[in-house]
């Protein structure tokens, strides 16, 4: 396993844009999501396609990994960050340099679809990369970064000490509050109280958590970018239904992915199962 440095204040964090173009169709959010992450002490650097609409992409394939290979070869970017998800980030796998981001490792982080990503540079360059927040997402929300999300992205990325036991949100929220009329700078979102980690089957396990969204997860069954999760912890959460934001895949879909995963034999070996 290949460890990313860690982070240190004055670090130059560079921000892609994967999959979808909402980083250059909602500037409030980026520029928020810039100004969070220069408060908390870092330089921030966009991609030269991390803000291009080629209707629902950011760019080609080949503008959007181009981007990430420029960040991997320039000594002077220190992570790469992840304005958003999307759909199509499996697009940009065949033009990575996996060999050159093997060569000089660095922090990769993002969620949802860039679960592609996260797992492609696992497989590919044997890379340690974080599941995490998103620049328009959590870094671009007007009333601010929420504490926990903060105080977990340092520990995470700007210390050598083991997390050690993770305790649960006090709060979560799955309020939508539309970005493109600006409803979300209006007030902030309703939270709600977190009654904390509900166990479906106790007991022991140890692996590499691998894992991430399962419908973008899906889009490397059968890949040479797919994983292999013998000996792992699974995580894994659902996205949206691609029409509503606010409401989650459907029981049916979700159950068809899990079949999938099983018919992969992804379950066979796994030490553990943690679901968002």
């Amino acid at each position: 396993m290949i460890k990313p440095p860690c982070l240190h204040p004055g670090d130059t964090i560079g921000l892609v844009s994967p999959s979808s173009s909402l980083a250059g169709r909602i500037p409030h959010r980026l520029h928020k999501g810039i100004q969070t992450l220069e408060q908390l002490g870092f330089r921030v650097k966009l991609g030269a396609h991390t803000t291009s609409v080629t209707r629902y992409t950011a760019g080609s394939p080949e503008q959007r990994a181009e981007d990430i290979n420029q960040f991997f070869a320039d000594p002077n970017i220190h992570a790469v960050l992840s304005c958003i998800g999307g759909f199509h980030t499996n697009q940009i796998l065949p033009f990575l340099d996996f060999s050159l981001i093997q060569k000089n490792p660095k922090a990769v982080i993002g969620y949802s679809d860039i679960t592609v990503l996260l797992n492609a540079l696992y497989t590919k360059c044997n890379l340690v990369s974080f599941y995490g927040p998103a620049v328009l997402t959590q870094f671009g929300d007007p009333f601010g970064l929420m504490s926990y999300t903060e105080t977990w992205f340092q520990k995470a990325l700007l210390s050598h000490t083991p997390l050690g036991e993770i305790t649960p949100s006090p709060q979560w929220t799955d309020e939508v509050l539309d970005w493109f009329e600006q409803k979300d700078c209006v007030r902030p979102r309703i939270m709600q109280q977190n009654p904390g980690w509900k166990w479906l089957k106790k007991g022991n396990g140890e692996g590499r958590l691998l894992g991430g969204c399962v419908s973008s997860l899906l889009h490397l069954r059968g890949t040479e970018y797919m994983p292999d999760f013998a000996s792992s912890i699974l995580f894994w959460e659902i996205s949206n239904n691609g029409k509503d934001l606010r409401v989650g895949e459907s029981v049916q879909a979700v159950d068809s992915h899990l079949t999938d995963l099983a018919l992969s034999n992804v379950f066979e070996n796994i030490h553990g199962m943690i679901i968002g």
